[in-house]
C-alpha cells in the first residue's frame, strides 16, 4: 500500500501545478487516430508486461501473485482493446468512427472481426493466425463483455462461481500476450508489426482462465468477506501504480496506464467506504443504487463525506482534511469524470483528452496518489469504528441473555 506519510491533501495543490519543468510531459497527440490509439496501446501493453515480469520474478510470498495479477490482466486487456480500434482507424471512414467507437465499446471481437473482413486477403496474419485469435478474443468477450472482470471484486463477475479457486499466472499471462502480438501484426510497418512475433506460439490453448490446481506462484481468488471484496482489488491497484512510477518512460502515453490504476483504486476505496458496514454508514438503498456508478464526486464522494465525517468527528481528526479532499476529488472528478480519459486518446466523438496539455509528471501523480492516501485511511478508520461498534453490540447482547 502506498504510505500515507509520504503524500498527503495539502491545501493550494493541483493536478495541473507545475513544481519542477525538468519533470514536465507534453500531451503531444499526432491527429493521426489510428496512430494515436497504436501508441498508447503500446503503453499498455509494455506496462502489463513489466508487471507480469515483476510477479514471475517474486521469490516468495503470495503479495503480487494474488494483489497484482488481476490489475496486470486489465492492462492487457486494455491494450488489446486500444490495438483493435487502432486498426479499425485504418479501414473505417473517419465520419462512420464515432458510430462504430460507441456501438462496439469494449466489445473486442465482434469489432476486430470486421477488420478481417474488411481487410480480406490482405490480412496480415496467416490461416491459423486468424483461428487462434478468433477464437480467442470470442472467449475473452464471453467472459469479460463489458471491461469489468479484472476490474471489480469477482463476486460481480463470471469468476464469481470460482471462489477460491488459482489462476495460473503463466498460462493466462502468455494466451493474452500472444494475443496482442498476432493482433499487432496488423499495425503499419511504421510500428514495426513484427516486434513481437517471436513471442507467438500457435499451440498455446486460446482459452483465456487457466485455473492451476495450487496456489505456489499463482492468483488466488480470494473474496474478502468483510468489505465486499474491495480489498485485494484496492491493494493491487495502488501498489501497482506505486510500483510503475520510475519504472516506465516518462512521456504521456506512459503517464495514463499508471493515471488510470491510481483513478482506479480512489473509486474503488469510494467503494469500499460506500459499503461499509458502520451504523452510521451509508443507506442501503443508496448504496445499491450508487455502487455500479464511476462518477467519483457526485456518485460516490458525496455520498461517503458525511459518514466519514461522522466517524472523523468522533475519532477526533482532523475535519479540515475533508473539505481538502473534497477539492481534491471535485478536480479529478473534472479531469477525468467516468473512469474514460485516462483509457483513451479520444471521446467516442474524436475529440482528443488533454490536447496540448502540460504537466509536472511526479506532482499529477503524486497529487492523485494523495486523494488515494487519505480514502485509504478513512477505509481503516471505518473498519475501527465497525469492529468497536460490533464490540459494543455483542457486550449489550451478552447482557440481555
Amino acid at each position: 500500500m502506498i504510505k500515507s506519510d509520504k503524500y498527503w491533501v495539502t491545501d493550494g495543490e493541483s493536478f495541473y501545478d507545475i513544481k519542477n519543468p525538468l519533470n514536465s510531459i507534453h500531451f503531444n497527440w499526432t491527429g493521426n487516430y489510428s496512430g494515436d490509439y497504436i501508441q498508447l496501446s503500446n503503453a499498455y501493453f509494455e506496462t502489463a508486461r513489466t508487471v507480469i515480469a515483476a510477479i514471475l520474478n517474486e521469490s516468495s510470498g503470495h503479495e503480487k501473485s494474488d494483489e497484482w495479477f488481476f490489475p496486470a490482466i486489465y492492462l492487457y486487456r486494455q491494450a488489446i482493446e486500444l490495438l483493435c480500434k487502432g486498426l479499425l482507424f485504418l479501414i473505417i471512414p473517419k465520419k462512420e468512427m464515432p458510430d462504430y467507437l460507441k456501438k462496439y465499446s469494449h466489445r473486442i471481437y465482434d469489432a476486430f472481426n470486421i477488420y478481417l473482413n474488411t481487410v480480406g486477403d490482405a490480412i496480415s496474419l496467416n490461416i491459423t493466425e486468424c483461428v487462434w485469435i478468433t477464437n480467442y478474443l470470442e472467449n475473452l468477450e464471453y467472459i469479460d463483455a463489458n471491461s469489468n472482470l479484472f476490474r471489480y471484486p469477482i463476486r460481480e463477475g463470471y469468476l464469481s462461481g470460482f471462489k477460491d479457486a488459482f489462476l495460473d499466472i503463466v498460462d493466462m499471462a502468455n494466451g493474452i500476450n500472444q494475443c496482442y502480438s498476432i493482433m499487432y501484426k496488423c499495425v503499419p510497418l511504421n510500428y514495426n508489426p513484427l516486434k513481437y512475433s517471436a513471442e507467438i506460439d500457435l499451440s498455446t490453448r486460446t482459452d483465456v482462465l487457466y485455473f492451476a490446481s495450487h496456489g505456489i506462484r499463482n492468483c488466488m481468488l480470494y473474496d474478502s468477506p468483510f468489505d465486499a471484496g474491495y480489498y485485494p482489488h484496492i491493494q493491487g491497484y495502488s501498489k501497482l501504480a506505486y510500483f510503475l512510477i520510475d519504472r516506465m518512460p516518462k512521456n504521456h502515453c506512459f503517464f495514463l496506464p499508471i493515471a488510470f490504476l491510481i483513478r482506479h483504486a480512489i473509486e474503488l476505496g469510494l467503494k469500499c467506504i460506500l459499503v461499509s458496514r458502520v451504523e452510521h454508514g451509508v443507506m442501503l438503498n443508496i448504496q445499491k443504487k450508487n455502487i455500479n456508478s464511476h462518477n467519483l464526486y457526485k456518485k460516490l464522494w458525496s455520498v461517503v463525506k458525511e459518514p466519514i465525517k461522522y466517524y472523523a468527528d468522533i475519532s477526533n481528526y482532523d475535519l479540515s482534511l475533508v473539505q481538502l479532499t473534497d477539492k481534491y476529488l471535485c478536480e479529478l472528478s473534472k479531469i477525468d469524470k467516468e473512469g474514460k480519459k485516462f483509457r483513451y486518446p479520444t471521446t467516442n466523438g474524436l475529440e482528443y483528452h488533454f490536447k496540448n496539455l502540460t504537466i509536472d509528471y511526479y506532482q499529477s501523480i503524486h497529487w492523485m496518489i494523495s486523494v488515494f492516501n487519505f480514502l485509504d485511511g478513512c477505509t481503516a478508520m471505518m473498519e475501527m469504528a465497525y469492529d468497536y461498534e460490533n464490540q459494543i453490540r455483542t457486550e449489550m447482547k451478552s447482557e440481555i441473555y
